[in-house]
């Protein structure tokens, strides 16, 4: 049974990458000899090859192989967010910043969609990638991004919101018994995750308020939007997940005092705007606010690891490791670059090569143990109720 679960995973990944291939491949073709096709044909070729993708994705799903069908979704996805691109290209829709945040709301809205109805955690996962790049892409075309009107504050509270949004899905869905809980609960950890090695990176924090800044009304519309949602979405989840005792008063009061500290965190960014936020000349405060930044990113991935240990997800955890991996790398490089000099760095990049090789030992291990935990307790039934 193991040496078929692995085969079958092994051919998921072979499928996985032939379908993003097909894609880039279509993509490829139809863009050398975009200009000679017809409008109406290249509008025949795209709808086309979506159809087919999604009707072979179904066909092999019916017939037991269900990860090649994923596969074929996933290309079918794919295939359906460039036809809306090229598609609006052909007819000369996507003439703005804020027509390519329209179409790529299209893009994803339909995905999530066709993820539900077919039933397809590939599906979801695709909606989900592209739901980030629109969020952000949404905030930069209301912000005016090249009129200064621009605050990473504002995109971290965006982030906050989504990853309160990404928590009430998980738990509404956990409390349905749905699949799709596990595909929430982990981009729930990626997104808690992001923002706050985002908020890691001292040269941004002066950023987080820029002096000048003004918040626009289309910008603050679309902040109450998406917080309402997010807010009534978590708000259901929790109170379902508690009544059906699939959720412990503990977690839900660790998650609000997480809450607190990202939004005290992304307030007292105020406090350092203006400052340098790199080289000797760091002010007092920017340091005291960037040691906070990483011991709140170390206590977030401590976290998140145990997140993940209790709801038996090696993919949580391989997910927190590999921040924790990415955070040690770029502390490094940034206080090379902060306090190097010709010799320094020659030097620090021996010791740190030095700790990283040792470190990357260290983190592996400790990665296995956590795993091979995970895996016991999968193993002996463990209740993660």
């Amino acid at each position: 049974m193991v040496e078929n679960e692995q085969h079958s995973t092994f051919g998921a990944i072979v499928a996985t990458i032939g379908s993003i291939l097909i894609a880039l491949g279509i993509a490829w073709l139809i863009a050398l000899n975009w200009a000679t096709i017809p409008s109406a044909l290249k509008v025949l070729i795209l709808v086309l090859a979506t159809v087919s993708a999604y009707t072979a994705g179904i066909v092999f799903r019916v017939n037991d192989y269900e990860k090649i069908g994923s596969s074929l979704l996933i290309l079918g996805a794919l295939l359906y967010t460039l036809s809306i691109f090229l598609i609006a290209q052909t007819f000369h829709l996507a003439t703005s910043l804020q027509s390519n945040a329209f179409l790529l709301l299209l893009a994803w809205v339909g995905i999530f969609l066709a993820s539900y109805i077919l039933d397809s955690s590939a599906s979801l996962i695709i909606a989900l990638c592209e739901f980030l790049f629109w969020v952000s892409l949404q905030y930069f075309a209301f912000g005016n991004l090249f009129s200064g009107n621009f605050a990473v504050g504002v995109l971290a509270i965006i982030y906050l919101i989504v990853g309160v949004g990404m928590y009430g899905l998980t738990q509404i869905h956990k409390s349905l018994d749905h699949k799709f809980s596990g595909v929430y609960r982990y981009w729930t950890a990626f997104y808690i995750l992001l923002l706050t090695y985002v908020l890691s990176f001292q040269i941004l924090l002066p950023l987080l308020w820029p002096q000048g800044f003004g918040l626009s009304s289309n910008v603050l519309i679309f902040l109450i939007f998406i917080a309402v949602i997010a807010i009534v979405s978590s708000l259901i989840g929790i109170s379902l997940s508690l009544n059906k005792k699939k959720l412990s008063g503990m977690e839900v009061i660790g998650f609000v005092a997480l809450l607190l500290m990202y939004i005290l965190l992304i307030g007292l960014g105020s406090l350092v705007s203006g400052s340098a936020g790199f080289g000797r000349e760091i002010s007092t405060s920017l340091w005291t606010m960037w040691l906070f930044d990483n011991l709140l990113f170390i206590l977030v991935i401590l976290s998140v690891i145990g997140y993940g240990t209790k709801y038996k997800s090696p993919k949580i955890v391989n997910l927190a490791i590999a921040f924790f991996t990415l955070d040690i790398i770029t502390r490094y490089i940034g206080f090379v670059l902060d306090f190097g000099g010709q010799v320094g760095f020659a030097v620090m990049s021996i010791l740190g090569g030095i700790i990283l090789i040792f470190g990357g030992w260290g983190i592996e291990r400790w990665r296995r143990r956590l795993i091979s935990k995970t895996k016991e307790k999968t193993q002996s039934n463990y209740s993660i109720y």
